[in-house]
């Protein structure tokens, strides 16, 4: 039943708060009006009987006291003309022999002991139906009399007319604490969304947070705290790549220093295998620091003419004597950062020609709000289980696990995929038709 209730409840937290509130009301009404109904004694079912009582008892008291005849009849002439429901009470009138209900009981009782010896009480037949009060009326010793009717009754809505009224009651009550709701729920939930949205921003080289410390202390206090990890990740971040950087810039020296040194070695065949080895090292490094450079927010973005940079890209390895093309349109622009999104390309056009033998870069310029360049080879491709693997530090698919001169050290695609998310765009790859990979790198074309 719980998970019932909890699939039926709308997504977001304003509405769900909306919800109940509506639905706590609406039952607690529907609750008291039950329980009205059935446990309500049946004499408080109806309008009290005290009121027009106690009319007819202030004129009789009036009446009574009048010191003469004379007195009585203007206090009683006057009393009729001001209270229509006020009339004499006829010489044959009788009380009522029907059995009368618990108030009106204790209610004749009180008017005789009051009036004993003085007048007598009588309840009179009601016109109005049985479950109207009925009349009362007082006779005095000479014979005169009053009798006051008690004011007219509105029934209350039976049948259709009180489910009319109960769902318009309803209806109103929901409609008002909805409103109200809603505009409340709002007031909690709006901070929420903003600080969603934030984390949903967060990049760890950014110094801005833009965590709003807004709504309620809950609110208040969760933003802060993300604030306070944010802020946590950029010092680890920055740690990290710090010593990273240190410790490979650091290999440099050492490595320079055995090169120099084996230059003296005399047996031509280990002077080459040492010489291999430490190209290789300082290849790993530079890999390392371009990867830790180049997964950096960029800071010089700028409007950049792409089909150009494209273009100066695929006649660069032309003239190495590879067979790389350009094609799109001639003019598109976009924000990027020229540098990095070059290193990012030529990554991709290296990585295609080590695998294939043509390839193509294509610029996708379909979009207005985004833009896309994407790499093509005819290579033997990546399996789908690998590709996301690939974009690991290091990683290195099976075709290229030796480390032969131009294997490459698996980081080709982490520096470009760190580049994409830079720019607020991916990287992703995909088998293209009629085999071969296609990496595509996406990013917005504004700020």
């Amino acid at each position: 039943m719980k998970r019932l209730l909890l699939r039926l409840l709308p997504a977001r937290a304003a509405a769900q708060i909306t919800v109940i509130v509506i639905g706590s009301l609406v039952l607690a009404n529907l609750v008291t009006i039950g329980a009205l109904i059935v446990l309500l004694p049946s004499e408080l079912k109806r309008l009290p009987t005290l009121p027009y009582v106690t009319e007819l008892v202030a004129v009789a008291r009036q009446v009574q006291v009048a010191p003469t005849p004379a007195a009585r009849q203007i206090i009683v002439e006057t009393a009729l003309s001001a209270n229509p429901r006020l009339s004499h009470l006829s010489p044959d009138a009788r009380s009522t022999d029907r059995s009368l209900k618990k108030p009106d009981r204790e209610m004749v009782s009180d008017l005789q002991r009051a009036f004993e010896g003085v007048a007598e009480v009588l309840v009179l037949d009601s016109t109005e139906g049985l479950g109207s009060p009925p009349p009362v009326g007082l006779r005095f010793s000479d014979g005169s009399g009053l009798a006051m009717a008690p004011a007219p009754m509105t029934p209350p809505p039976r049948g259709a007319a009180f489910i009319v009224y109960l769902v318009v009651m309803l209806g109103c009550l929901a409609t008002l604490v909805g409103l109200l709701s809603l505009w409340a729920a709002r007031a909690v939930a709006s901070p929420l969304s903003r600080l969603a949205e934030a984390v949903d921003r967060f990049d760890p080289d950014r110094d801005d947070i833009g965590a709003p410390e807004q709504g309620p202390v809950e609110v208040k206090r969760l933003a802060g705290a993300f604030g306070s990890m944010a802020a946590r990740i950029r010092r680890l971040v920055d740690d990290r790549t710090r010593m990273l950087a240190a410790v490979s810039h650091d290999l440099r020296t050492p490595i320079t220093r055995l090169r120099l040194r084996a230059e003296d070695i005399p047996d031509d065949r280990l002077r080459r295998a040492i010489l291999s080895d430490l190209a290789l090292m300082e290849r790993m490094v530079g890999g390392a620091l371009s990867y830790l450079r180049e997964g950096r927010a960029s800071g010089t973005m700028a409007a950049t003419d792409i089909p150009a940079l494209l273009q100066t890209i695929c006649d660069d390895f032309a003239d190495l004597g590879h067979i790389v093309v350009f094609e799109g349109p001639m003019r598109a622009s976009a924000w990027c950062d020229s540098d990095q999104m070059t290193r990012a390309v030529t990554n991709l056009v290296d990585n295609a020609i080590k695998f294939g033998g043509k390839v193509v870069v294509r610029l996708d310029d379909g979009d207005p709000v985004a833009i896309a360049i994407q790499v093509e080879d005819d290579g033997p491709g990546i399996a789908p289980d690998e590709r996301d693997k690939v974009f690991e530090p290091f990683y290195r698919g099976d075709q290229a696990r030796t480390l032969k001169e131009g294997g490459g050290f698996g980081l080709g695609l982490s520096i470009v995929r760190a580049i994409a998310e830079a720019h607020r765009g991916e990287l992703t790859l995909a088998e293209r038709p009629g085999g071969g990979l296609l990496a595509r790198i996406a990013w917005p074309r504004r700020r």
